[in-house]
């Protein structure tokens, strides 16, 4: 418990919520299971280790999650709690959300792997919830970055029936309008190259020039690793098949989906179906 208290956010935060236990660290900070004592109600509560460097960037996280907006398909945030400390240059930011399984896709996908426990209906009914939260991220005007199952949960007590998209710290505008430009002229789709997850990421995206379209390309690979039982998600040089535009040998037994999957994993972005079109996909019917 030690590593969760704070004496200088006791005020702020330790007289609100009661820390049940840790769920996960990183290089972030912690998060772990809470109770809020008013209801108890029960929580995920990620507290961020800030200094003057970081605190903008968390910042601008919190203000990419209000402006996402909510959606049934990703992990709900309840409150944030921020304590500057006054015996050192730094702080604890609090971003109290929704609690979640603990494990992810990720484990899922490990755990399950004969046809016999990855139904059809499921695994249809999970891809058409990727899309439709892809979907509602693309019509704000946001890319995600950092798909994958790792960000992928499940909704509590659901029968690991409903899927959350969490970690929007990658989230960025898919296009920028140019302050004080009375036609809204925007600017061109330049991001930051590199960022997210290499094994899920688009070829285009180790650039710095891309849209939207590299979470379907994501998509598409979360879809096979779904649909083609065995496909491991360590084996780094299926994605660099993938990249050359040829497909995995593994993929060449799944021809019912292997159309779908190359749609979505096409090399050239304009090519790749939206999430809305996903959504309407005669393979998902």
């Amino acid at each position: 418990m030690e590593e969760t208290s704070c004496s200088e956010c006791k005020e702020v935060f330790h007289n609100h919520y009661d820390i049940i236990q840790v769920l996960g660290h990183g290089s972030f900070g912690v998060v772990f299971h809470s109770r809020r004592k008013r209801d108890n109600q029960q929580f995920a509560v990620k507290r961020l280790d800030l200094d003057a460097a970081t605190l903008p960037l968390a910042a601008r996280e919190i203000d990419t999650i209000i402006s996402i907006g909510r959606h049934p398909n990703y992990i709900l945030f309840e409150e944030v709690f921020w304590n500057e400390h006054h015996t050192q240059p730094a702080g604890h930011l609090y971003i109290t959300m929704e609690l979640c399984e603990r494990i992810t896709l990720r484990e899922w996908l490990k755990e399950n792997q004969d046809a016999f426990s990855r139904p059809w209906i499921l695994l249809k009914d999970w891809m058409l919830q990727l899309a439709g939260a892809l979907d509602h991220l693309h019509r704000n005007n946001f890319i995600h970055r950092d798909l994958k199952p790792a960000n992928v949960f499940f909704q509590r007590k659901t029968g690991f029936r409903k899927l959350k998209i969490g970690d929007f710290g990658l989230a960025t505008r898919a296009i920028a309008v140019l302050k004080d430009n009375e036609d809204n002229e925007t600017e061109p789709n330049n991001h930051t190259g590199g960022a997210g997850t290499p094994y899920y990421m688009a070829p285009e995206q180790a650039g710095n020039v891309y849209d939207e379209k590299v979470d379907i390309f994501a998509l598409g690979l979360i879809c096979a690793e779904l649909i083609i039982i065995n496909t491991p998600s360590s084996d780094l040089c299926t994605n660099d098949i993938i990249r050359s535009g040829q497909w995995p040998i593994a993929w060449m037994d799944y021809p019912d989906a292997l159309q779908f999957l190359s749609q979505l994993t096409h090399l050239d972005p304009v090519k790749r179906p939206t999430a809305g079109q996903i959504l309407m996909h005669p393979f998902l019917q």
